[in-house]
């Protein structure tokens, strides 16, 4: 059994090197993260990022949210078939599969968002202005959060310079972070929408990407090869 696992196990290994640049700070922050929500409450935290609204971030974090959107699952992709057939389907796969992950802990969990969280408050909540603030039971895990972190990990694997995960990565965060400043969701729902990106689309690519098929030449070629 043990030999068995072992090319497998020797897939991940090499995987989470080939995108360490990423995974090493990711690490340390997703540590971060599980200590910072041991000390304090879900609303602590919500009002602690409530109350970091600024001009520009109205402006920008709208923006930056979109990156992880499911205009840009689909865009990125395509993109992609210019780069590699074989890089396209790496991304294009593991988003599919995180999310085939992750929606149905939305469905089970069935977690309020901020809005409909706090609906009975008397606290004063800031809310992005012509910002459309969700209000359902959808908040955990973040869709957003797993569709910016899942391309961070595929981008980083496939990139011919690992020192991109470092910018990668922060893509994500700010995705990540988006999600929250608007009130879209809590910080528990990013932090678990990250942890399920990263480790899915690590044990994804560790056994999709060692197939024998995507090892053939054709697989190499792309769009831009035939003009």
């Amino acid at each position: 059994m043990q030999k068995s696992l072992s090319p497998y196990h020797n897939n991940c290994v090499n995987t989470a090197s080939r995108i360490k640049t990423l995974l090493f700070p990711y690490t340390f922050i997703l540590s971060a993260a599980i200590v910072i929500k041991i000390i304090y409450t879900k609303e602590d935290i919500y009002f602690f990022i409530n109350h970091l609204h600024f001009p520009a971030g109205d402006v920008f974090f709208p923006y930056a949210t979109e990156m992880g959107s499911t205009t840009t699952a689909i865009v990125l992709p395509l993109l992609l078939l210019f780069v590699s057939y074989r890089s396209s389907l790496l991304l294009a796969s593991g988003y599919i599969l995180t999310a085939l992950v992750a929606f149905p802990l939305k469905w089970l969990f069935e977690a309020p968002r901020p809005k409909l969280y706090f609906l009975h408050s008397t606290l004063p909540i800031y809310y992005v202005p012509k910002i459309e603030v969700l209000s359902n039971h959808f908040s955990f895990p973040s869709g957003h959060t797993v569709c910016a972190f899942t391309a961070a990990v595929v981008l980083t694997y496939i990139a011919p310079r690992k020192s991109y995960g470092w910018l990668y990565l922060v893509l994500a965060l700010l995705v990540a972070y988006s999600r929250m400043y608007m009130s879209q969701h809590f910080f528990e729902d990013v932090t678990a929408g990250s942890f399920v990106a990263v480790s899915v689309s690590i044990a994804w690519i560790s056994w999709f990407d060692h197939l024998p098929f995507l090892q053939k030449e054709g697989w190499q070629g792309s769009l831009s090869n035939k003009f």
